[in-house]
């Protein structure tokens, strides 16, 4: 309940001199359990960016003291440096621009943990609109940012799953004539057994000097290369093994990718090729593509961006599995990359159905699809947005024309790994 002699408007420093000593510290202390009691985390800093007060909240979870923190700078605990909230310089003391902001940033812990938090900060005024202060009111993004991870790696494990066939269908096909070389290698390896052995009985022979006994052993040998084929096989040979090898390899490199397309998504960006990406993708989606489309490749030389290489495979497979099912019997998926001033990008093209302006407007939203029941989570271009913009600062552009085809192109700023050459 709302004590009676707490006023529904104005500041408290206007209705205190109204009011009798008793009922100022009833409202004093109705506001310090208001303010105490609030879930979310409340900074409130002077205009130099010193922490004058905080609250429970978030002390409990951070783990510091109060009086570790007061009077020190809010950088101690806020690690974001471009969150406009140290020190109010003199001409921003009547300006706007300390309006109402939110951002997301990270507070440090006492312990040394990095918590991600949705921070929104406004202006404390004096009576004559100068800046004595910035309230930071904030909440833990932990549970958010573990859902939409959670939430990233199950369109990840659907993808996989609705390329499953596709993709067992890649491995069998060289392990089926890998398994096929093994048997006709397995049948020339007795022959080679029986030559050799046929070669150690002359080699005996001619050591033994009995001319009877060589020239049956010459006999023996050349009745078996007869029968063998020696040319034939040795020509045969090198041809399997090369083919074999082929296979595993292959294989070898689906898995890999499989693996590195399923893994959780690392917390650290690394240097990637947007070329090499995208023959990831193509490996894992290419049974998918190979039945509907023929693909197109025009790779420009690229440098490496800073990103989460698999991610943006998650995307250009998102991309390329669109591109071949809004094709209706045989088309061309195009695939294009190429720089412009500050981004390395990446077109995927396809001469398909095309988009409707009603589909096109729900394109990105989560859970929206034109697929049937049972054959489209509604998360794939969703996810894929999330990846490209939020978390690479990027942009998925679309265009596309009713009855002529679709083209996503992944804009993907250069940043600070803009001098690295590609490999």
């Amino acid at each position: 309940m709302r004590p009676e002699s707490v006023p529904e408007t104005g500041a408290l420093q206007e209705v205190a001199p109204k009011l009798g000593y008793e009922q100022e510290r009833r409202a004093n202390r109705y506001l310090e359990q208001v303010f105490s009691s609030m879930q979310g985390t409340v900074v409130v800093t002077d205009s130099q960016g010193l922490i004058q007060t905080v609250n429970r909240a978030l002390l409990e979870l951070l783990g510091y003291s109060e009086e570790e923190l007061l009077g020190r700078p809010l950088s101690a605990i806020c690690t974001n440096a471009e969150l406009p909230v140290t020190a109010v310089p003199e001409a921003a003391m009547h300006s706007e621009s300390l309006a109402l902001v939110r951002v997301e940033t990270r507070y440090r812990a006492r312990d040394g943990r990095l918590i991600p938090m949705l921070c929104s900060r406004s202006a404390l005024r004096d009576e004559q609109g100068r800046v004595e202060g910035v309230v930071c009111t904030a909440f833990d993004l932990t549970e958010r940012k573990e859902f939409v991870a959670q939430l990233f790696q199950s369109e990840k494990l659907a993808s996989i799953g609705q390329l499953a066939a596709g993709i067992a269908h890649e491995i069998n096909n060289p392990l089926g004539f890998i398994f096929s070389n093994l048997g006709t290698l397995a049948e020339y390896s007795r022959d080679i057994l029986g030559l050799v052995r046929g070669y150690e009985g002359l080699y005996q022979a001619l050591e033994s000097g009995n001319a009877d006994q060589i020239a049956q052993a010459r006999l023996q040998v050349g009745s078996c290369r007869a029968e063998v084929d020696v040319d034939y096989l040795i020509g045969d040979l090198d041809q399997l093994i090369r083919e074999s090898r082929e296979g595993a390899e292959r294989v070898c490199h689906i898995i890999q990718n499989l693996r590195e397309f399923a893994h959780l998504d690392k917390t650290e960006k690394t240097p990637a090729d947007l070329n090499q990406c995208l023959e990831s993708a193509l490996s894992i989606a290419s049974n998918e593509l190979k039945y509907k489309a023929e693909v197109e490749k025009n790779y420009a030389l690229l440098p490496q961006v800073l990103c989460y290489p698999q991610e943006l495979n998650q995307v250009f497979i998102n991309l390329l599995v669109n591109a071949a099912q809004a094709i209706a019997e045989r088309g061309v998926v195009s695939i294009r990359t190429f720089q412009e001033e500050g981004w390395v990008c990446a077109a995927v093209a396809d001469t398909g159905q095309g988009m409707s302006p009603e589909v096109r407007r729900r394109l990105f939203e989560p859970f929206f699809t034109t697929k049937p029941v049972g054959q489209g989570t509604g998360l794939g271009l969703s996810t894929s947005y999330n990846i490209v913009v939020h978390k690479h600062g990027g942009e998925l552009l679309v265009d596309s024309k009713e009855g002529v085809g679709t083209t996503f192109t992944v804009r993907i700023p250069v940043g600070d790994a803009g001098g690295i050459p590609p490999r």
